[in-house]
């Protein structure tokens, strides 16, 4: 009787905690806003609510991309030096009118080239990244680490260790449908189409099965290197772009524009329901209320003037409770 009481106790305890995992970011979410809210008047405000969708655009396109990494339980740090790398050649060839000059980007047909452009060099980086993990089976955190050093330590070659003008870039990343941010618009698209491929396509399958069970997958039939490659190539292709969106919002690629930022999207990523253990992850709603609450708090630290070392402060707080949540939420245990 006894032992089972403790094994009923021991049953609940570990409920409570699934409900705490699935449920806590949406408390969290709640409490944030309440306090902003009151906190600052104007936070609630159309025009600011406008504004956070438009700055969570970017980066939540490249969050889409990490959860597909993280569903075959693999990690990409190249994120951040992928998108300073990609916006700082971009902004040269604009700047230095190779393949594409201002009157070329005043018709429009400028950006086609432009972002062709960084979807070629994230598709590069991607299989770099990818083969490296699937067939040569070094650490993805390793190789992804090295990428990332390689592409920084290239931008600073190619840009002379200046900042690139990149104001070429804004009257796409800043503009509006009406109300909408264009951004805004063309994140919702890449959603509907990898949301649809992770969910309902063979592909999402496969690859979920990859992060639960490699040997499985494999006996199963399932081109094991194939899938992951192809997941590194979507997420440095999607980060690549994300790269060009924000060089356009804020006008100029600085040293340190991308610093940090793979952090932020796996924050986002983990936040939203993603495993850092492989096969699991959800990206809509999931990842997309996970960037919109880490652009929500950064936006709300803003408006109530904070102190520069306070965000640093608040990126790492969050990144711990992701992991937290997702060590929680694996097996409804704490380990």
């Amino acid at each position: 009787m006894d032992y089972q009481n403790v094994r009923e106790r021991k049953l609940g305890g570990n409920q409570v905690k699934s409900v705490i995992a699935r449920l806590g970011v949406f408390i969290v979410f709640g409490v944030i806003i309440v306090l902003f809210a009151v906190g600052n008047e104007r936070f609630l405000t159309p025009d600011n609510i406008l504004l956070i969708i438009q700055q969570a655009s970017p980066m939540g396109i490249a969050v889409i991309g990490m959860v597909f990494v993280m569903v075959v339980a693999g990690i990409d740090i190249s994120v951040g030096s992928n998108m300073y790398f990609t916006a700082v050649l971009v902004a040269m060839m604009i700047n230095n009118s190779v393949l594409v000059n201002d009157e070329m980007m005043k018709t429009g047909i400028g950006y086609i080239v432009v972002y062709l452009v960084a979807i070629a060099v994230g598709i590069g980086i991607g299989l770099l990244n990818g083969v490296l993990v699937a067939k040569f089976k070094i650490l993805p955190f390793i190789v992804t680490l090295s990428v990332g050093s390689i592409l920084r330590g290239l931008g600073y070659m190619m840009s002379g260790s200046l900042v690139q003008e990149a104001s070429a870039l804004s009257s796409f990343s800043n503009s509006r449908l009406g109300m909408i941010p264009v951004v805004f618009i063309l994140f919702l698209a890449v959603i509907l189409v990898f949301d649809f491929l992770l969910r309902r396509c063979v592909f999402g399958r496969h690859i979920l099965a990859i992060g639960n069970s490699p040997k499985s997958a494999q006996v199963a039939g399932i081109k094991i290197n194939r899938d992951v490659i192809l997941c590194y190539v979507i997420c440095a292709t999607l980060a690549a772009v994300s790269g060009v969106l924000q060089a356009g919002q804020i006008g100029s690629v600085a040293l340190s524009f991308g610093d940090g930022n793979e952090f932020i999207v796996i924050s986002a990523a983990v936040l939203g329901g993603t495993s850092l253990f492989g096969g699991k992850g959800t990206i809509f709603p999931g990842a997309i209320i996970g960037i919109i609450l880490i652009t929500i708090i950064m936006n709300g630290l803003a408006m109530l003037n904070a102190s520069p070392y306070v965000y640093t402060i608040v990126r790492a707080v969050i990144i711990f409770l992701a992991v937290m949540l997702d060590s929680i939420n694996y097996k409804g245990d704490l380990r």
